[in-house]
């Protein structure tokens, strides 16, 4: 694999992870609230998949024009791989050390708004009870369970790395 291909990954990987802590760190400034609004979530994912695209289209530049699917892949994969790891030891290291009690904050908001939505598509009582009380039970920032968030993220990445090597791809000048 060549060199520019791990380089730009790390590097873009780095990006991802600083703007992933900084993120995180002005939300829990500003408000906790905003770490359960799915809109913030969204336009948090879509600035990840710009950075991730860029750092293939840098690759693709730099490898003159011509990228492989696998090339392609691989820049997009290991950004948001280290970029993720970045942001989840941040999320661990705030929520387990520097302020644990924002865990229980979070875990309230969370269970309100689950139950919103739940009551806005008009979910049954004993089904709302049964969710809030299994996220109550559940420690979302213990290093178990932000091992699995981390990693069905990066399988959502290999999903999302899947399309954006297709996209990229070609084999010659050609095919440009």
């Amino acid at each position: 694999m060549a060199d520019i291909v791990k380089k730009n990954g790390i590097n873009f990987g780095i990006i991802v992870g600083v703007v992933s802590i900084l993120s995180s760190a002005i939300i829990y400034a500003v408000n906790l609230e905003l770490m359960v609004n799915i809109w913030l979530g969204i336009v948090l994912f879509l600035v990840n998949l710009v950075i991730g695209i860029v750092a293939v289209a840098k690759t693709k530049k730099a490898m003159g024009g011509i990228i492989s699917f696998k090339q392609a892949f691989s820049v997009y994969f290991f950004t948001m791989a280290i970029g993720s790891l970045i942001g989840t030891l941040f999320m661990y290291v705030l929520f387990n050390f520097v302020d644990p009690a924002a865990k229980e904050t979070l875990t309230q908001l969370t269970v309100e708004k689950t139950v919103s939505m739940m009551q806005g598509v008009g979910a049954k009582t004993e089904d709302i009870r049964k969710t809030a009380e299994q996220i109550q039970a559940t420690d979302n920032f213990s290093i178990g369970s932000l091992i699995k968030s981390y990693f069905f993220g990066l399988i959502f990445s290999i999903i999302i790395a899947l399309i954006v090597g297709a996209a990229f791809k070609n084999t010659s000048k050609s095919a440009e």
